[in-house]
This record gives structure tokens, sequence and C-alpha cells, in this order.
């Protein structure tokens, strides 16, 4: 899991010294000209169906804490649509842990006016957007105090919730499981061994099927424009694609690197298999045995350039690949410098 997440949940805290008096918060999270009608499951279905129907003749938004414990979101979001059915437009309904903390919410319902993140007025203990707006009107503004009855908040903090959680996650032992099962969920792209020497070309040339535009809709390059991006981008390294489960492939290659100059080009070696019993014990010591870092052939790659065997050695030769396939057995031979 990443620090950011953590410090996410971090930055969620709902510790607080004083009622109605907001933590500074990054612009992104400001509230401007809304009616927000804090809410709990502690007020009862009753009363929450009223204050839905409020919300929805009035516009205001509900917040909630968090989600009940023992329940899950999608049970909770079933609940308060049951509680809404009927009503039109459906009542804005958010799930705000920190609008909670930022206006020291600690009791429902509640009432607040927020104009440019500023607390016009505020009441507790009633939920009417037509009582506070006569309140604001004859100049009654700031915390009006409780108006009414109030109820603790049922919900834990969300981000409370969460930032235990993550607390609770044993990540070393995640990223531990996730490693050992990767061998065993890896799908491989085989290919048969060679049986004969062959040299092969191919033209990594693209037509462009529809035409590609820029963001004001001007016609970069035409459909029908023929590519070859060899022409653009050098290819300056050699694949050599072979089968690690081929004891008599790996001894060939590693018998041909022993004769190359590395320096004077990058060697890329790529396997289309490998053992998923042994894992990365046989993926470090195919590594040990060819010095050399080793990679998984994939399909795309596969593809690209239409390798039909191995081994198979892939280089550029002028705007074409050349793609060379030797047997293992002759290898040593044929790759001899």
């Amino acid at each position: 899991m990443s620090r950011s997440i953590l410090q996410s949940a971090v930055d969620g805290s709902s510790e607080f010294i004083e009622p109605f008096s907001p933590i500074e918060q990054p612009a992104s999270l400001k509230h401007n000209d809304e009616w927000l009608i804090f809410a709990s499951s502690s007020l009862g279905d009753s009363s929450l169906k009223q204050l839905f129907k409020e919300a929805s003749v009035t516009g205001a938004i509900v917040l909630f804490r968090g989600i009940p414990e023992g329940k899950t979101l999608g049970a909770a979001i079933r609940d308060w649509h049951t509680l809404m059915a009927g009503l039109d437009p459906v009542p804005q309904v958010r799930i705000d842990p920190k609008a909670f903390v930022h206006w020291r919410v600690t009791s429902v319902p509640a009432i607040f006016r927020i104009d440019d993140d500023k607390v016009t007025a505020s009441a507790l203990g009633v939920y009417s957007k037509d009582w506070l707006q006569l309140q604001i009107e004859t100049g009654n503004t700031g915390s009006l105090g409780q108006r009414g009855p109030i109820h603790s908040i049922l919900e834990p903090d969300l981000m409370q919730v969460a930032m235990q959680r993550l607390q609770s996650i044993d990540l070393g032992a995640l990223k531990k499981k996730a490693i050992e099962r990767f061998w065993s969920r890896q799908t491989f792209t085989e290919l048969p061994k060679a049986t004969q020497y062959r040299i092969r070309m191919v033209d990594p040339t693209i037509v462009m099927q529809r035409p590609l535009l820029d963001a004001n809709g001007r016609t970069l390059i035409p459909a029908g424009t023929r590519i070859n991006p060899l022409k653009a981008l050098p290819f300056t390294q050699q694949l050599v694609v072979f089968n690690a489960l081929n004891a008599e492939e790996v001894d060939a290659v590693a018998h041909w690197l022993e004769t190359q100059d590395r320096t004077l080009r990058r060697i890329t070696l790529i396997t289309t298999q490998l053992d998923r019993a042994q894992g990365w014990n046989r993926l470090n010591a195919l590594e040990k045995t060819l010095d050399s870092p080793v990679y998984l052939l994939n399909a795309s790659l596969k593809q690209r350039f239409d390798l039909q065997v191995t081994p198979s050695f892939v280089q550029a030769k002028g705007l074409a690949f050349e793609i060379e396939e030797i047997p293992a057995k002759e290898l040593v031979h044929e790759k001899a410098q």
C-alpha cells in the first residue's frame, strides 16, 4: 500500500477541540453555497425518512459520518434507498467524515448554511432549511445552538475505520503472498523448438487505419499512411528468445553468450517458459548461469516479431527485423565468432 494512502487516512483524523470551528481544509474539500444536513442512523427510520424528504424538496445535502458497524456499504445504501422510496428528486447523500470533523459535529441532526466555506448559520436538533433560512433573514446568524432533540452519532468515522484496517494489514505478508503466487498464476507464451536453421525478415511497417488527429481535430497523419517505426527509432539491441525448460537450449545460449562482446550492443534474454514449482529459485539460478537478467515472453512481443520457434535471435537489419532461428544443437557452431 502506498505511503500516500496511509497519509490521507491519517489526515482524516476526527480529533477536535470545540464545535463548529472549522479546521483548515484544502481547496478541493471546501464547501460553497450549500445547505448541509448532518445525519445518522441513530435518528431512526421514521426521522430519517422525513429528513430525506426535506432534502429532496430543498436540495440540501445529507451527510453521514460512515456506515453502521457490521454493515457493508452496499447494505447501508440499500437501507437509505428504501427510506427514499417515492422521492423525486432523490436527495443527495454523501459519506463525508471529514465534514463532521471540519465543522465539529458530534450530535445529530444538525443543519448548516455554508457560504464560501464559512458557516452563515447552524443549529442542532433541527434539519428544516426553511426555518434556518428565516433565522438568517431576520439577522440570526452563526451558531444558533440546540433547537430540538439530538442523538449521538452511531456510525464510526469512516477515515478512522480505514486507518485501523490499514494498520491491521500485514503489508509484508501480502507482498510475500503475491510473490509466491506469481508463478502458479503466470501464463506462458510457448513456442515449439527449432528443427532447422532459417532466417526470416519481418517488416514492421504499419498502415494507419484511421487518421491521427490533434486536440483541435486537425489531421496529423491521414488514414492509409504507411509508417515504419525503425525510421524514427533505431533498434540497437538483440533479443535472444529461448525455452528455459529445455536444458539443451540453456546450455547453447550460455555458450553463445561467452563468445559475445556485450559492450558492443545490449543483449536481452527472453524465455518462453520457466519451472513453476521452482519459480524464483529457478529464475535466480538461470540468471546466474547466463550472467544476465532474463525476461518472460508475452503475446504482444511474440506477435510484434512474428516469433515462431526457439531459439530465435532478433535484430534490426536496415528497415526490417531479421529473425534467425537456430536449433540448439547447431547454435554453438553457427553463432560462434
